[in-house]
């Protein structure tokens, strides 16, 4: 994950080929438009939740507007019953497949949303506290957001097994993906070029100035999420949720997950390099002679060919040259069985007779 980190940093260095246009999409903050919701009959309990009436009002907008939206991403788990839930359903139905609310894993069960709206798992497993790998599908067979937005939209089925994904009429890709973070929450704040509103200011302004709807709205892909609370830590840095979730679609939408024949080829050599050298005796030793002012020249051998600087080096190629983001962890483990079965062989080999 550290060298990932590495890799995620000089991608921030070049220029940036894949980023969405200003116009193309929104983040419509809900970290201010809450509301109390009495968990007991003398409201001496209450929970606070998203105010559902203001998204029923905008989604109101999006209908009467004829869904001229790209896509509505609503990461908002729908889990206590409020006032306003019959008056969401019935303005969220209209949107039909542009809208997409969340499920949750919570006590290792999948949680899903009350609403019966669309939905989709965005719970991801962490690596060390930190948003690493996203899988296409989850724990319990259930489709991960990204994975579903993308279906939404381009409709691209999948076959899986233990080994790879294939997506039909696309190709192969691993199981999950590290995607790249194409949009961060500084894109978002004052001079970023991106817009971030409040739910509420949104809807307010909606009902005075049809006219936002084109400003703000129109043909834009529509991220509904809290801005403030809702953040993670990713293998690069901190993030909106949403925001990641969003990345991860945009890794699908741009076929960063496909593995390219080249790549396959390339994956394969490299493979074969590393297991000749596991298995080789040969010793790639450069002898540094190093002479300090006063002091004795000290020598220092260096193994110019690693396996730890290959694997890193192959890491940076597989980014910047493929578009592919690989997790060493599994060629590590190839190495390890490499020396289990040599250590085997060595014992075998000194056996008497």
């Amino acid at each position: 994950m550290a060298i990932q980190k590495w890799v995620g940093i000089v991608k921030m260095i070049l220029p940036e080929k894949h980023k969405p246009g200003a116009d193309e999409v929104i983040f419509v903050d809900v970290s201010k438009s809450k509301y109390l919701v009495p968990l007991n009959t003398d409201s001496t309990e209450n929970d606070i939740v998203t105010n559902r009436f203001y998204l029923a009002q905008l989604l109101q907008q999006v209908s009467a507007h004829k869904n001229q939206v790209k896509y509505i991403l609503c990461d908002v788990h729908f889990d206590i019953a409020t006032k306003d839930d019959r008056l969401l359903i019935a303005s969220a139905r209209p949107v039909g497949n542009k809208f997409l609310c969340i499920n949750s894993y919570r006590n290792n069960r999948l949680q899903k949303n009350i609403l019966q709206l669309p939905s989709a798992t965005a719970t991801i497993d962490l690596q060390s506290g930190s948003v690493y790998k996203i899988p296409f599908f989850g724990r319990f067979n259930d489709t991960m957001v990204p994975y579903k937005v993308y279906y939404d939209l381009y409709h691209y089925a999948t076959t899986t097994n233990f080994l790879a994904t294939w997506f039909r009429g696309k190709g192969l890709s691993f199981n999950s993906q590290i995607n790249d973070y194409y949009l961060r929450n500084k894109d978002f704040e004052e001079d970023g070029g991106y817009i971030k509103i409040g739910l509420g200011e949104l809807v307010s302004l909606l009902r005075v100035n049809p006219g936002i709807f084109d400003q703000y709205l129109r043909n834009r892909f529509v991220l509904i999420g809290d801005f403030e609370n809702d953040v993670h830590d990713t293998y690069l840095n901190e993030q909106a949720g949403t925001l990641i979730l969003y990345n991860a679609y945009l890794h699908l939408q741009k076929n960063k997950e496909l593995l390219s024949a080249w790549y396959l080829f390339v994956l394969c050599l490299f493979l074969y390099v590393i297991v000749w050298l596991q298995t080789s005796k040969t010793k790639h030793i450069y002898t540094l002679r190093v002479k300090l002012k006063f002091f004795e020249s000290v020598t220092i051998p260096v193994n110019i060919i690693s396996i730890s600087i290959l694997l890193v080096l192959f890491t940076f190629i597989s980014s910047l040259v493929f578009g592919v983001n690989i997790s060493i962890f599994h060629l590590i483990l190839v190495f390890s069985v490499i020396d289990v079965v040599k250590f085997a062989v060595g014992k075998l080999e000194k056996k008497p007779g």
